[in-house]
């Protein structure tokens, strides 16, 4: 049982850790409010940034966070940031 808790908690973890990262990539591209930031900007730098890319587990999850939050929305080419999004990485906030 013990196991199945870590496992929830690491998922958990692995989730939040992505929407940061993608926060933090909205961040690093300079990226406006109502803007979108593609695949293939926000992928290579997920790659980069991501110790032994946990992010692929977490993605879907992690953007649905962030839509829950308001803070990005998907969009087909990537994630489109809102303007609370924007708002939350002037203000320094987590996601």
């Amino acid at each position: 049982m013990m196991t199945k808790n870590m496992d929830l908690s690491s998922t958990s973890n692995n989730i939040e850790h992505t929407a940061q990262l993608i926060m933090e990539a909205f961040r690093h591209f300079g990226t406006p409010a109502n803007e979108v930031l593609s695949y293939d900007q926000l992928l290579p730098y997920l790659d980069e940034k991501s110790e032994h890319q946990h992010y692929k587990d977490a993605m879907a999850e992690a953007e649905h966070h962030l839509s829950k939050e308001a803070y990005a929305v998907p969009d087909a080419a990537g994630l489109r940031l809102t303007e609370v999004g924007y708002q939350a990485l002037q203000e320094g906030k987590e996601a």
